[in-house]
């Protein structure tokens, strides 16, 4: 097969489709085909065919002088499992929110890494908060030691088989320290982080437990200097994980009982 061959074909649109696609984040929305060329690494005449193609199918749609992601989209964001659960935490990360006065955070585990599926920021905070979408080392962070927390040996194994990397001064980069830890944290369903993730950045977390699996996580960050990370918080997140785990059976119960797995 020729370069040019290989250049169009099937497998190779669908990367460059995507290196298309991976431009665009929350900082960056609207896009010229320049500023996507160069974000992606594609030349510019690949940029401008493929743009061609995704705007005839409804994955990018112009706006102005530039591109951004097209509406329809949506609709496969909804598509997925994840987003019932989002959905049924919303008011409660909400109340939370409003409760704190802090950062809150919905994440879920994808193999080593924790997936931040949806955050509340108080902006006037000046605290750094991962964008939705954005994924961390699971080892580093609240979110991810809760969740670790809650897998089969096999899967914290296998999470914690590479080299740990820290991310802070604090992070535990020890495999035998952080499972020690990982047995506290399922034992009192909280897990917190100081400093692991980010210098100032001090996180509790708590686990939405569906049929024995934490299928997701709630989490709030606040300062490391901040002295309030005591019961009230702890107890707080672990209510608001509670009740999105309850509303989300309910989601379960009405017929989809497949849409997350279970060991109970």
């Amino acid at each position: 097969m020729t370069a040019a061959e290989q250049d169009s074909s099937p497998g190779s649109i669908l990367s460059k489709a995507f290196d298309v696609l991976g431009a665009f984040g929350p900082q960056h929305r609207v896009l010229t085909l320049t500023e996507i060329a160069r974000s992606s690494g594609l030349p510019k005449s690949t940029v401008h065919r493929l743009l061609g193609r995704l705007t005839a199918l409804g994955v990018i749609e112009p706006h102005g002088a530039g591109f951004k992601v097209g509406l329809p989209m949506r609709r496969f964001a909804s598509a997925m499992p994840i987003e019932s659960l989002r959905q049924s935490a919303l008011p409660h990360l909400g109340a939370l929110h409003q409760w704190s006065r802090r950062h809150v955070h919905l994440g879920a585990l994808r193999g080593s890494r924790v997936v931040f599926v949806e955050r509340l920021m108080m902006p006037e905070h000046g605290l750094p908060s991962a964008d939705p979408g954005t994924d961390l080392p699971a080892h580093a962070t609240a979110l991810g030691k809760v969740l670790l927390a809650h897998v089969t040996p096999e899967e914290t194994e296998a999470a914690l088989a590479g080299p740990l990397a820290a991310l802070a001064p604090n992070t535990i980069t020890d495999a035998a320290d952080l499972v020690k830890e990982l047995g506290e944290v399922r034992q009192n369903q909280v897990a917190v982080a100081r400093g692991e993730s980010h210098p100032d950045v001090t996180c509790v977390a708590a686990p939405i437990l569906i049929r024995g699996r934490a299928v997701g996580a709630v989490s709030v960050s606040t300062g490391t200097k901040d002295a309030a990370v005591d019961r009230a918080l702890k107890d707080a997140v672990r209510v608001a994980a509670d009740r999105v785990a309850r509303d989300n059976r309910k989601v379960l119960a009405a017929g989809h009982e497949n849409w997350f797995p279970g060991t109970v």
